[in-house]
């Protein structure tokens, strides 16, 4: 009997220590605050200019939120694989457009999954990811944690795209492309970047150049310079107030997919092994590799992830937009700006950052709209500036916080390189009136 009770105890306690490990730590609460009051800010922001330039602001804010959806995915792949490896992988963009073109390609070849819009079959996906989330929650393994996620992603998608258009062949396309495109990550790692490891930041960069333009030319071969379009069925778009409206692929469906995508980005990173090995090799690479971990496995994991995040944001961009072999090469100067204004190596700031730089882009419209005026200052064709908003903000992040917005502050830097200045020299002038106030005194 005292051993039943005993035995009981013990697994009272660990079902209890395993629900604890759910709870929120003091610094995801410090964060969960910080995160509420920008949100606070950013909802102030846009009810003020909504104020002043009238209800176009939130059908720009929409859009902003639908472009920081593609940037977000984008750049969370891009600053995973950048705080493994220690280099900026410029062949991203180029990953992104070869993602899109996979999808494309498939959608129209390949065979439909239109049973995905069974209602039924999104139904048992969704219980067998609630099954899965649930034992993952006592057995905390990293094959139920995929379980969960996938399920969950391939329930609500098919529910999605049931109840907006019918189902549609681009899933399968989607879905092919982001597993084409993490081996072609570990692949790149095995071919290439591995032989460059312990050479500097500089080889592996410009290697990643080649093989982005390497990528480029290749499906500029192969499918022309042609732009092409997704065959998803024409719909409009849904009307939520009179002059607000959301398209259903181009809107909806891209906000759904981004949120998944930064959901699954958090359970990885957080609560599962090979997240928190992440992590640590991010850190810390030797001491990783002294602690045990198997940091050539974290590599190819991060390759995976960073890869098939641009394959489903190429997918993403390719729904707003004509496909085209310099798509991604377009954009990637954007991703980077999120990335350094977040907080390079950041996966969290990579978020932060891919919102604030999705919205300032298209809610500068209005602004160089206005600015257009003649009685203003006649800016011409004012509204193709707002690509230089996000860099605008970029500067200022940089100058003001060289380690992005959410990124670690080195040890040896206490403030930035320009707030440092200016208290030096406000110093140096305070100091030289005291020196001469008291020289006036010793006078008399």
């Amino acid at each position: 009997m005292a051993q039943d009770s005993g035995s009981q105890t013990s697994s009272r306690d660990r079902v209890r220590s395993r629900w604890a490990a759910l709870r929120p730590t003091a610094r995801f609460r410090r964060q969960l605050v910080q995160a509420s009051v920008f949100a606070l800010i950013l909802v102030a922001v846009i009810g003020g200019l909504s104020f002043v330039f009238g209800i176009i602001v939130l059908q720009y804010a929409m859009g902003g939120l639908v472009v920081s959806s593609i940037v977000i995915v984008a750049a969370i792949g891009l600053t995973v694989l950048y705080g493994i490896r220690g280099f900026a992988n410029f062949a991203y963009g180029d990953l992104m457009t070869f993602g899109a073109y996979l999808a494309l390609l498939l959608s129209l070849n390949g065979p439909s999954l239109s049973f995905l819009s069974d209602p039924r079959v999104d139904g048992l996906f969704i219980l067998v990811g609630a099954v899965a989330l649930v034992l993952d929650v006592f057995r905390r393994t990293l094959l139920l944690t995929i379980v969960a996620i996938a399920m969950f992603a391939l329930g609500l998608l098919g529910a999605l795209i049931g109840a907006l258009f019918g189902g549609a062949p681009l899933i399968w396309g989607a879905i092919v492309s982001f597993l084409i495109l993490a081996l072609v990550g570990v692949l790149l790692e095995v071919v290439i970047f591995s032989r460059l490891e312990g050479r500097g930041p500089v080889p592996p960069i410009v290697a990643s150049v080649g093989v982005g333009l390497i990528i480029q030319n290749g499906i500029r071969s192969v499918a022309g310079t042609a732009e092409w379009l997704y065959p998803v069925p024409a719909t409009q778009d849904i009307v939520i107030v009179p002059g607000l409206g959301i398209h259903p692929v181009r809107g909806i469906l891209t906000l759904v997919v981004g949120v998944a995508f930064v959901l699954s980005a958090h359970i990885l990173l957080k609560y599962t092994n090979l997240g928190k090995a992440m992590r640590a090799t991010a850190d810390n690479l030797e001491l990783a590799k002294a602690t045990g971990i198997d940091t050539k496995r974290v590599t190819y994991a991060a390759w995976v992830v960073s890869c098939s995040f641009a394959s489903t944001a190429g997918v993403l961009l390719g729904l707003g937009t004509a496909i085209k072999p310099t798509m991604g090469f377009d954009v990637i100067l954007l991703i980077f700006a999120a990335v350094i204004v977040g907080g390079v190596g950041s996966p969290y700031g990579a978020m932060l950052g891919g919102l604030l730089v999705g919205l300032s882009q298209e809610m500068s419209v209005p602004f160089l709209v206005w600015l257009e005026r003649p009685d203003v200052i006649g800016l011409q064709f004012g509204s193709a500036y707002k690509v230089a908003i996000p860099f605008i903000i970029l500067i200022i992040v940089l100058i003001f916080r060289p380690w992005g917005i959410a990124g670690r502050r080195p040890a040896f830097a206490r403030r930035s390189y320009f707030i440092e200045r200016i208290t030096r020299a406000l110093g140096g002038e305070r100091g030289a009136v005291e020196a001469s106030v008291g020289e006036a005194n010793g006078g008399r």
